[in-house]
């Protein structure tokens, strides 16, 4: 009787992962199971298997997956708001009972739960696999669990850490520390960044796989959650080395249909078109790209201005808007308020944002909202890490050694191409840290990062007392862990405050 590999969803439930696509992974059984008889019997079916980890990062809509990834922590900060202009009520959004938080837990559970797939088939992998082969496999793999557990350990903290494919004993899974997590991430990283090619060596046919730049940026940044600044410059200089990196001339750039995968680009969840002209989304719904551009265009835009209508289900507080110095570039290509006139690359004409707009308390992000298109999301991806973030994470790294100068070089960086002026050098933590992270909130508004160096920095109280007048609750820097887990199994840990 032939062999069943079932793979779960959640930790506790033991939900199966049934029917990936085709393009993905070949399913000959009757409820989409993956067995022996079609699967991992040659480098093309491993590769179909990564390919459906990369799926589940472009998730379904925006409640699962990148768009997910950027809107949730985004509310929590408040510098995104929901389209009726309020801010979420902290204490009933970050709940053990959250959708949201579920849905988060889960699909990073996903991506680690094929990862740790097909790491485990390696070890059986049949001698028609080269060795040169394998290793860019285990590397990936292990890039695409570091990733997830990355994610994982910054948002929830002390969690499961699930390093074997799936077996009954990790139903009654308990967690494991906050620290040996980040030391797995490391563990992983590590490993990815000896074994993947660099993007030159992964060729344009393979634009958006993992790269050894990535491991090494996502590297970088878990050896700022040890406090391992050494180590944290050590992978930044690695990376730096590779000469495979830069800032785009013009920050609008980054965010064009036109240069996906460009060099300012570290890792980002494609999108991708394909033959017929239409996005390939998961093999459902081929005309779906993300919706980024709906959920952040103003609300009643018709579809000569947005793909389908502006939706305004995502909009930026005006607080962040009024922020910036009146010339930095990211707010006049990067932002647009009520009165203010806008071109996206795919518009016929400008337009100017009337005052009778329904949310004309807000302004809206530009990012992702390019124009009309004949399908979601304009051609564009979802940005996970790019080299402007890496080289705001290197000044941190350089400061906390005591190389202050090297530090307000590389934001400086940063600034230049936003067309402001440098920051002028202080030796004073405070003073610097307070640069970096307003550096960082122009820089990474609408993005999945942002909220979470308020986090790791200890600064996310200071900032929502200073910037939104909210109390914070320590408990809000770490997730809740869903309660819906828990249930399931009263052996996971649950954060302390909920």
């Amino acid at each position: 009787m032939k062999k069943v590999l079932i793979i779960i969803i959640t930790i506790a439930s033991g939900l199966v992962l049934n029917s990936c696509k085709k393009d993905f992974l070949q399913s000959s059984s009757q409820n989409g199971s993956v067995t022996d008889d079609n699967a991992f019997k040659d480098k093309a079916d491993f590769d179909a298997y990564i390919f459906g980890a990369y799926t589940e990062m472009q998730g379904p809509n925006q409640n699962a997956g990148a768009l997910h990834w950027l809107l949730l922590p985004g509310f929590i900060s408040q510098d995104i708001l929901p389209g009726d202009e309020k801010g979420v009520v902290l204490s009933s959004y970050l709940t053990p009972g959250s959708g949201d938080i579920l849905n988060y837990w889960a699909t990073f559970y996903k991506i680690a739960t094929r990862a740790n797939l097909i790491l485990d088939k390696l070890t059986v992998a049949p001698a028609t696999i080269s060795d040169a082969d394998k290793a860019i496999i285990e590397g990936e793999a292990e890039f695409i669990r570091g990733f997830a557990y990355f994610n994982l350990a910054r948002a929830f903290g002390n969690i499961p850490l699930i390093l074997k494919s799936y077996e009954d004993a990790q139903k009654s899974a308990e967690c494991t520390e906050e620290d040996k997590v980040w030391d797995q991430v490391i563990k992983d990283l590590t490993d990815a960044s000896q074994k993947l090619p660099t993007r030159t060596d992964w060729g344009p046919e393979n634009s958006g796989r993992a790269t050894k730049g990535a491991a090494l940026a996502y590297l970088a940044n878990a050896y700022m959650y040890k406090n391992d600044w050494a180590e944290a410059i050590g992978a930044s200089e690695s990376l730096i080395a590779l000469n495979e990196h830069s800032l785009l001339p013009e920050i609008r750039d980054f965010f064009s249909a036109k240069n996906r995968n460009s060099g300012e680009s570290i890792f980002e969840v494609q999108y991708r078109d394909i033959d017929n002209a239409t996005f390939d989304w998961e093999g459902v719904n081929s005309n779906n790209g993300n919706y980024a551009s709906e959920w952040t265009a103003p609300r009643g835009l018709d579809v000569a201005y947005a793909p389908f209508g502006g939706w305004g289900e995502a909009v930026m507080n005006k607080k962040l808007a009024d922020s910036y110095a009146p010339e930095d570039d990211r707010r006049q290509k990067l932002a647009v308020a009520v009165g203010e006139t806008y071109l996206g690359e795919s518009m016929a004409s400008p337009l100017t944002i009337p005052n009778s707009i329904a949310q004309n308390h807000s302004a809206f992000t530009t990012k992702y909202w390019l124009g009309p298109s004949p399908y979601f999301g304009n051609g564009t991806n979802l940005p996970q890490m790019r080299y402007s973030e890496f080289l705001l994470n290197y000044a941190e790294a350089l400061f906390k050694s005591g190389k202050q100068q090297e530090a307000y070089d590389q934001l400086n960086k940063v600034r230049s191409r936003a067309k402001v002026a440098s920051k002028p050098l202080s030796t004073d933590e405070e003073i610097f840290m307070t640069d970096l992270m307003q550096e960082r909130r122009w820089e990474l508004n609408f993005e999945p990062n942002l909220w979470f160096h308020y986090t790791r920095t200890g600064r996310a109280a200071k900032f929502l007392q200073e910037e939104y007048g909210i109390s914070f609750n320590v408990a809000w820097n770490k997730f809740p862990v869903p309660q819906s887990e828990r249930d399931l199994n009263p052996k996971l840990c649950q954060n302390n405050g909920y």
